[in-house]
């Protein structure tokens, strides 16, 4: 009975993914990277399979809606416990893990991609999801759901940023009133605020 014992711990060891990430097990999230990567409390770097949200640290500083996309990736999997199901290609060229992520029936993947928050990136092998990712980003492109805002049309002749909060808006919203002077910023169209990392305000919808 020792003997059978050994022999299957030596096989979890040599699993790519290491004898802690066996499959159907939960884990613990010790900390959200950015709005598609994962750091477990083992240590393990999980990076999510098909999705690609907005750089936190690019040559020009932060993408648009990264900041974003980093708070619903949190609010989405820290201070819980994850379940990681894999595909063909188990590590990047980095070494981190790829992985489909769940927390209980939630699929993190999707999730992201479906509100916006990231793009659909599949390529082989890890296409198991591939028309499920793609189907969810064109619901968003055509809501106009988070990072997608940018592509949206003009439809005022000018919008007025808050440059405390970051935030602009219709000149008609009722919190351009509430903005102080010295924080107000008018931008002539409505890329220009978005270009420089300003997001649309929640309530008038520019």
């Amino acid at each position: 009975m020792r003997r059978l014992a050994v022999i299957a711990a030596l096989i979890l060891s040599i699993l790519p993914w290491g004898p802690s990430l066996a499959k159907e097990q939960e884990y613990p999230v010790s900390k959200v990277i950015d709005g598609d990567t994962i750091l477990l409390e083992n240590g393990t770097i999980v990076h999510y399979i098909g999705v690609n949200a907005p750089q936190l640290k690019g040559e020009g500083g932060s993408e648009f809606f990264a900041r974003e996309a980093l708070r619903e990736n949190k609010s989405l999997v820290v201070m819980k416990k994850v379940r990681l199901e894999f595909d063909a290609q188990k590590k990047d060229e980095e070494g981190r893990l790829l992985a489909y992520v769940y927390v209980k029936d939630l699929f993190v993947n999707a999730e992201l991609i479906r509100l916006g928050y990231a793009r659909a990136a599949v390529s082989p092998p890890n296409v198991k999801y591939k028309d499920l990712f793609v189907k969810n980003e064109n619901e968003a492109r055509q809501k106009y759901a988070g990072l997608w805002q940018e592509g949206k049309e003009e439809s005022e002749p000018y919008y007025v940023g808050n440059k405390r909060t970051y935030v602009f808006h219709k000149p008609s919203c009722p919190m351009v009133s509430k903005i102080p002077e010295k924080n107000r910023i008018i931008f002539r169209t409505r890329a220009d605020p978005i270009r420089i990392g300003y997001v649309p305000c929640k309530k008038c919808k520019p």
